[in-house]
């Protein structure tokens, strides 16, 4: 995602009151994925650094249809009593109120202001 298309979610998805404390946000992303992107930020009026984790709103279509294929595949093996050594279909469902939440497209997490680049 663009620069643009990560200030227009924080624009648009973030509560207001959140939205005015969150400046300097870095152009560079500093980790990326299918699912999300990470930028450097900071908390206005402090030296607070924060990670500002933004959901890709483009990837979202990609991972319901990705994960209603999963979830069919799990029931089938299911119905056919095929065993995994774990709930193969629970963890998918988990994983789907997770990822695929639409209204999630933003999170907030400190981050040590010393300029470290892990996440």
């Amino acid at each position: 995602m663009s620069i643009l298309e990560v200030r227009d979610i924080i624009q648009n998805d973030l509560p207001s009151v959140m939205r005015d404390l969150v400046v300097d946000v870095e152009e560079n992303p500093i980790a990326c994925a299918t699912i999300a992107q990470v930028h450097r930020a900071s908390i206005s009026g402090t030296a607070q650094s924060v990670a500002l984790k933004v959901k890709n709103v483009k990837s979202q279509n990609v991972m319901k249809s990705d994960m209603a294929n999963m979830l069919l595949v799990s029931k089938i093996m299911d119905l056919l009593n095929i065993q995994l050594p774990f709930d193969h279909t629970s963890v998918l469902l988990e994983y789907k109120s997770e990822v695929c939440s639409p209204e999630i497209k933003l999170s907030l997490s400190r981050q040590p202001a010393t300029g470290t680049k892990g996440v």
